[in-house]
This record gives structure tokens, sequence and C-alpha cells, in this order.
């Protein structure tokens, strides 16, 4: 949960704008459940109860390689977190200079959920897609295709443009996608906690 960050050199790095908000709600109504869980947490703006078994990670190769070890012994893995769709070709171990214009080589990460059904083919796979002021069909196909290339059994999907739906916002409207699309409209991330749990019970 939460957004992953890669350095450029050792004070200085890009990241994303994810709080962790929906990750830790999905983990209260887990928990409250009786799932017995492990948080995988990057940058977060929340506080994560100490009720939780939580592993910190702050790359997207260190959370990469920490949940590959852990998924083989998971029935089912929810992923929630903003994981950097990129990462730089040459970290500098200084801090680079400022006085000059500076070029950044960047390289595409690992994509993390597409390696989750090899090393447990029978684990059921969440997956999240948030996109960018696009429409509702274009939202849909996005998550088929996220099904079809990482073989998720589900995935949350949103428009982050919409007013109240940003990244850090308490509420959220989510299109819940498998081979139907269940629309859930704007409400509390606890709520909608409760509902994408209620669906996955229903398809266990």
């Amino acid at each position: 949960m939460g957004g992953t960050y890669e350095p450029i050199d050792s004070v200085r790095g890009i990241t994303n704008k994810s709080s962790g908000k929906m990750g830790l709600e999905l983990a209260k109504e887990a928990y409250i459940r009786g799932a017995d869980l492990k948080l995988v947490v990057a940058n977060v703006s929340v506080e994560i109860p100490s009720v939780f078994d939580v592993i910190r990670v702050e790359t997207s190769s260190e959370m990469n390689d920490v949940i590959l070890n852990l998924v083989p012994a998971y029935d089912i893995f929810i992923s929630t977190a903003a994981v950097s769709d990129f990462e730089f070709r040459q970290k500098s171990d200084k801090k680079i200079d400022s006085s000059s214009s500076l070029f950044l080589n960047l390289k595409p990460t690992t994509k993390t959920i597409r390696q989750i059904k090899k090393y447990n083919p029978d684990i059921f796979l969440v997956g999240f897609k948030a996109e960018f002021n696009i429409s509702r069909e274009d939202i849909i196909g996005c998550a088929r295709k996220q099904i079809a290339d990482a073989g998720t059994d589900l995935v949350i999907a949103n428009d982050i443009s919409k007013n109240e739906c940003h990244f850090g916002s308490d509420n959220n409207e989510v299109l819940i996608v498998d081979d139907d699309v269940l629309s859930v409209p704007l409400a509390s991330k606890k709520e909608i906690a409760k509902t994408i749990c209620d669906v996955i019970s229903k398809k266990l």
C-alpha cells in the first residue's frame, strides 16, 4: 500500500500522491472479518495501527522482492499500492549538483502484479487501476487489459480526476470489474472497502 519512491541521488527522488487510505481501509475490514494479514507498506500519509504485521519498503524493486517472497503462503493478494512505473537507469550515490540542467534517463519498473500468478497460481488476485480523465468504457477496457495481462481475478478501477476521488481523498467512486461490472457510487473508502470485501467473499 502507498506509493513507492525511486531515488535520483542520495537526497532526491520521484514518487506519487498515493496516501495508503484505501489500502488501510481494506486491511481494517479484512481484519474485522478474521483474515490473517500482512501489509507491505511504502510511503503513506496514514498511521498504521500496531495490530497489523507490517513490512516497510521504499522502492518498487524492494516491494517486488518482498511481495513475491510472500505470495506463495497466502490465499488472497490485494494490490492497492501505487507502484512507480519508472526508475532511473543510473542513480548517483552523491547529491547531484543543481547548478546546471539535469536530464533523467528512465526505464520501466517490473510489473509485480504480472508475476503473482507465476508464484502462486491459485491465489485470488485483486488489482487496482487508477486512470485520469477517461471515459467509463475506457476505464473498463484498462481494467480488462490488466485481467488479460496479469490474470487478476478482480480489478478495482477509478478515475482520479473526478471531484472527491483524487489521491489522498477520503472518498472514492469505483468500478469493480471481472466478467461483470459493478458500479460503486461516491462513498467513503471505508464503505467501499466493505463492498470490495463482500465481492471477494462471494467469489471465493
